[in-house]
Order: C-alpha cells, then structure tokens, then sequence
C-alpha cells in the first residue's frame, strides 16, 4: 500500500475509522480492512494513529462539544456530527498540521458529504464559536497530545 493519499483523503479515512467505532466500539486497528473494503480506501498507519489519538480524548472533546453547542445537547446530536466535531476540534487543538480555520473549513467539508444539508451550520457554529474562546485564552496549538 505505497498509494499517496492528499490531507483530505487521509483526514476522511480517520473520520471514517472513528464513525465506525462510535457505531460499533470496535478498535479502529480492527477496523481496518473492514473500511477498506466497504469505502474502497486506503488505511494508512497514520490514520490508525490519529483515530486512536481521537477516541482517547472523546470525554474532553465531549466536554468542549457540550460547552459550545448552543442548540444540541450531547446525546441529542447524530453521531456522524459528533464524529466530524470530534475529528475538528483535535486537529484544532492538538495539530500544529493544520490552522484552525482550516480544520473548520474540512470539517464543514466532510458534513456536506456525510450529514444532513443543516447541519454543516451546526458544526461550523460549534467550532467557530470554540475557536473564537480559544483564541483569546490562547489555547490553540500549543497542546501536543
């Protein structure tokens, strides 16, 4: 598997790894071919490290969704939502690889693929609203993991 893949094809194969594992709770190591197989994709080791990065901070990711979703409690929302936000909000927070705006921009991106019509407003709120926070506490990137 020496195929080259673009940041965005690398970032929706970690989004689809982690909303399978949100649906089944299975490792997204385990998951692996089963993805490959149903997305006719490609997992990197890289995706694989990175989703298991992800799952390992939901209860903080959770913790910022719920603070900044002002319409949706966290059990309200449709777990592709929640997985796009997860996947954003550590990029945000915890990627020197991508700005901020640009991990909303993707996120925005991969909701108009795999969610409702509505709800890319949704995520861009959350996240831009937990960016804006962010920015004047200086919290974005310095974290490394």
């Amino acid at each position: 598997m020496s195929e080259k893949l673009t940041r965005r094809e690398i970032r929706e194969g970690i989004f689809l790894l982690l909303f399978q594992n949100e649906l089944s709770g299975t490792a997204p190591a385990e998951l692996a071919e089963a993805c490959e197989e149903a997305y006719e994709m490609t997992v990197k080791q890289e995706m694989i490290k990175v989703a298991d990065a992800v799952i390992a901070k939901y209860d903080e990711l959770d913790g910022i969704i719920s603070q900044f979703s002002k319409t949706r409690e966290i059990n309200r929302i449709p777990a592709v939502n929640k997985t796009i936000l997860r996947l954003a909000l550590y990029e945000i927070k915890y990627s020197d690889k991508i700005p901020p705006k640009g991990a909303v921009n993707e996120a925005v991106e991969l909701s108009k693929k795999y969610a409702e019509k509505r709800d890319s407003g949704f995520i861009n709120g959350v996240l831009g609203n937990y960016i804006r926070k962010a920015e004047e506490d200086g919290d974005i990137g310095k974290n490394t993991g």
